[in-house]
C-alpha cells in the first residue's frame, strides 16, 4: 500500500510503495540533506524531525550523535530513520545543504524618517570624592543641556549605562525616545539601527535598517521554522489547541530564527544585536498573537476575533528579541481574524488611500488576502488559496528553491519547455510554474474549460484509477519524472476559484465589474514570479491590460520597514487600518456561486 512522505520546510512530497530510510526517500525527491559520512551514522548532519516518530527506537550510536534532542519528539538522524506509514519530515536549515528563495525585495521607500529613537553623543565629568552625583543624574544633566529634560531610564536600561560610563571613560552615545533612555554605548555609536520584520507562514523577512537615513543595510530571510506544526495557519491553531506549550516553543522558535538572521545582518555591519534600538515585526493574525504569545483559540473558532486592532508596542525582551536594553517592538495592527499586519503593511507600501482609482490588491502567500480600493472605500477579504500556489497538494509541487520548475511552455506538439530555478536538473515544480502549465495545458486543449484533461493527448497517460496526468519533464540522472496528474489541476482550480471569488464578491460589493479596474497590485513571491498573461487567461485575474497589473515583491517588509523608521507612517498606517473594512466572504449570499464561476476556465 503506497503512503506519502512530506519533506517540510522545502514543500516536496514523495510516494512511496516499501518501507524506505528517510535518506534513501530524501534523495528519490531531490531533498538534499546533509550527510558527510555518506549515510554511515557517524557525522551526524542529516538531523531531521518525523512525525510521527518512527516505532523503531535509534540505536546506541544514533543516540549519542542526536545530543539531547528526544527521539519522542521525532528527532532523528535520516540515514537511520525508516518510514513505513504517511510522515511529514521537516529538515532543520543545519541539515539542509541547499536553500530556499526567500523574498526580501519590495518597494523602495524615499520618503525622510522621523524615527521613535534618536541616538546623543554625551561627554561627561567623571565623578570624584568631590563630585559624587550618581549615574544617572550625571547623564540627566547632561540631557537636560542637550534641550532633553526629565531623562529616565528603566533597569535594563540602567544596567546597561553604568557599564558603558566606565568603559567608555564617560564618552557615551545615548538612545533616546523621547525622554527615555532605553541604551547606552561606550564612545560613539557608528550609527542608530533597527530590525523589521516580515512574519510570513512559510517564510520569515528580515531588514536591519538605519534609522537616521531610512536606508536598508542589510536583507536576509529564513523559512519559518513553525512548519515543524504545519503548513498552514489553521493547522498550527490547532497544534496550540490541541497543547498550550506548542504555542509557546513556536514563538520561541520563530523568534530564535529572527535573533539569528538579526546577528548575522549586525556582524556584517560591526554591530551587535544590542545596537538595535527599535524593532517592528509585521505578520498575519496567527503570526502576531503567536509572537506576542497572546491567546489563540479564540482565532481558530468562529467568530475568529483578534485579541485587539490597535498598535502595540512592547519591550523587545519580552519578545525573547535581542536588541538594546530598553528597546521597543512596535507591532502594527491586525485587521481581523484572517487578515494581519502583513496586509495593512502592504497597502501602506502600496500606496492604497491616497488617490482615487479604483485598485486592486493582492498579497498571495500561503493565504491570500484581497484589497479593494475605490470610491472612497477600502474593503478587504482573506481565501485560503495560497497553499496550491506554494506546491501544497500538488504531487510532485515544491516552494521555490533549486530544482524547481518556474516556467512552462507547450509547443504545437504538446511538448513541455520548462525553465528551472538554478539551472540543474527538475524536482519539482512551484507556484509559478503550476500557475504557467496549467495556462499551456488549457491555451493547447490538453484540458477543457472545466480543468479536464483529455486522456489521448500526448504526453497524457493514464494512471491508477483510470485519472489522466501530464508529464512535464521527462526525468534523467536518477532524478524521477515531474507529472501534472487530474488531480494537481483540480488543486489548483480551487485555489483559482477561492480567489477569484474574493476578488468578485469585493467587486460587486462596490458595485463595480471588472472593466472598472485601474490597477492590479500584486505582492508576495509568488506575485513576483506570476506570469500576468498566463494568470488572466486562466481567469485568475480579471481580464486588464497587462500594463495594469504590477507585481511589487514583499511590500508587507517596506511597509514594516517604513513604519520602523517613521512615526509619521506609523500614524498613517494607523489611519489606514481604521478606513479599513474587513468582509467574511463565508456569510456572503450566493459565495458558493461566485466560487463555482471561478473554478471554471474561461474560454481558449
Amino acid at each position: 500500500m503506497s503512503f506519502i512522505i512530506e519533506f517540510e520546510p522545502i514543500g516536496i512530497r514523495l510516494v512511496c510503495e516499501e518501507p524506505v530510510t528517510v535518506a534513501a526517500a530524501a534523495r528519490q525527491a531531490g531533498v538534499a540533506i546533509r550527510s558527510l559520512c555518506g549515510g554511515k551514522a557517524s557525522c551526524g548532519k542529516c538531523v531531521v524531525r518525523v512525525d510521527p516518530a518512527p516505532a523503531s527506537a535509534p540505536g546506541e550510536a544514533e543516540q549519542e550523535l542526536l545530543a539531547g534532542l528526544d527521539p519522542a519528539e521525532g528527532w532523528r538522524l535520516a540515514c537511520r530513520a525508516v518510514i513505513a506509514t504517511e510522515t511529514r519530515v521537516y529538515v532543520p536549515v543545519d541539515s539542509q545543504t541547499e536553500s530556499q528563495v526567500i523574498q526580501t525585495e519590495g518597494l523602495e521607500w524615499r520618503s525622510a524618517p522621523q524615527p521613535p529613537v534618536r541616538m546623543l553623543p554625551l561627554s561627561l565629568t567623571p565623578p570624584s570624592l568631590d563630585d559624587q552625583t550618581s549615574d544617572l543624574e550625571r547623564v540627566a544633566e547632561a540631557l537636560r543641556q542637550e534641550g532633553v529634560h526629565d531623562a529616565w531610564a528603566g533597569l535594563p536600561a540602567l544596567q546597561a549605562m553604568r557599564g558603558a560610563l566606565r568603559q567608555g571613560r564617560w564618552q557615551i552615545s545615548v538612545a533616546l525616545r523621547g525622554s527615555e533612555i532605553v541604551g547606552a554605548f561606550p564612545a560613539r555609536l557608528p550609527q542608530a539601527v533597527g530590525l523589521a520584520v516580515d512574519v510570513g507562514t512559510t517564510k520569515v523577512a528580515c531588514y536591519l535598517v538605519s534609522l537616521e537615513t531610512g536606508r536598508t543595510l542589510s536583507a536576509a530571510g529564513v523559512m519559518n521554522p513553525q512548519i515543524a506544526y504545519g503548513e498552514d495557519v489553521m493547522s498550527r491553531l490547532e497544534a496550540a489547541m490541541v497543547d498550550p506549550a506548542n504555542a509557546d516553543r513556536m514563538a520561541h522558535d520563530v523568534i530564535e530564527a529572527i535573533n539569528g538572521v538579526a546577528a548575522e545582518m549586525c556582524a556584517a555591519h560591526g554591530l551587535a544585536p544590542e545596537h538595535l534600538l527599535e524593532a517592528c515585526l509585521v505578520g498575519n493574525t496567527a503570526m502576531h498573537h503567536l509572537f506576542a504569545r497572546l491567546p489563540t483559540r479564540p482565532l481558530a473558532v468562529a467568530p475568529f476575533v483578534p485579541a485587539l486592532s490597535s498598535p502595540l508596542d512592547v519591550r523587545a525582551d519580552r519578545l525573547g528579541l535581542r536588541a538594546a536594553a530598553g528597546a521597543r517592538a512596535h507591532l502594527p495592527p491586525p485587521i481581523a481574524g484572517f487578515v494581519g499586519s502583513d496586509h495593512l503593511a502592504f497597502l501602506l507600501a502600496a500606496g492604497f488611500g491616497e488617490d482615487g482609482r479604483v485598485r486592486l490588491g493582492l498579497d498571495i502567500g500561503t493565504n491570500t488576502e484581497i484589497a479593494l480600493q475605490a470610491r472612497g472605500q477600502i474593503v478587504s477579504c482573506s481565501t485560503a488559496s495560497g497553499p496550491a500556489f506554494e506546491g501544497a497538494h500538488i504531487r510532485h509541487g515544491m516552494r521555490a528553491a533549486l530544482g524547481a520548475v518556474e516556467r512552462v511552455t507547450i509547443d504545437d506538439e504538446g511538448l513541455a519547455k520548462c525553465d528551472v530555478i538554478g539551472g540543474g536538473p527538475a524536482v519539482g515544480i512551484c507556484g509559478s510554474g503550476i500557475l504557467d502549465a496549467v495556462a499551456e495545458l488549457r491555451r493547447t486543449g490538453i484540458i477543457n474549460a472545466r480543468g479536464r484533461m483529455d486522456p489521448d493527448r500526448p504526453h497524457v497517460r493514464l494512471e491508477e484509477g483510470g485519472l489522466p496526468a501530464y508529464r512535464l519533464v521527462r526525468g534523467s540522472d536518477g532524478h524521477r519524472d515531474v507529472w501534472l496528474s487530474q488531480g494537481d489541476i483540480d488543486q489548483v482550480l480551487l485555489a483559482k476559484g477561492a480567489m477569484r471569488a474574493g476578488i468578485d464578491i469585493l467587486l460587486g460589493e462596490l458595485g463595480l465589474g471588472p472593466e472598472a479596474v485601474d490597477e492590479i497590485v500584486i505582492a508576495g513571491a509568488f506575485g513576483s514570479y506570476l506570469d500576468p498573461q498566463s494568470a488572466v487567461r486562466l481567469g485568475l485575474l480579471p481580464g486588464v491590460p497587462p500594463e495594469r497589473i504590477h507585481a511589487v515583491g514583499n511590500a508587507a517588509g517596506t511597509g514594516a520597514r517604513m513604519m520602523l523608521a517613521s512615526t509619521e507612517c506609523r500614524a498613517r498606517a494607523q489611519a489606514l487600518a481604521r478606513r479599513i473594512r474587513y468582509l467574511e466572504l463565508t456569510v456572503v449570499p450566493g459565495f458558493n456561486r461566485y466560487f463555482a464561476q471561478g473554478i471554471r476556465l474561461p474560454a481558449v
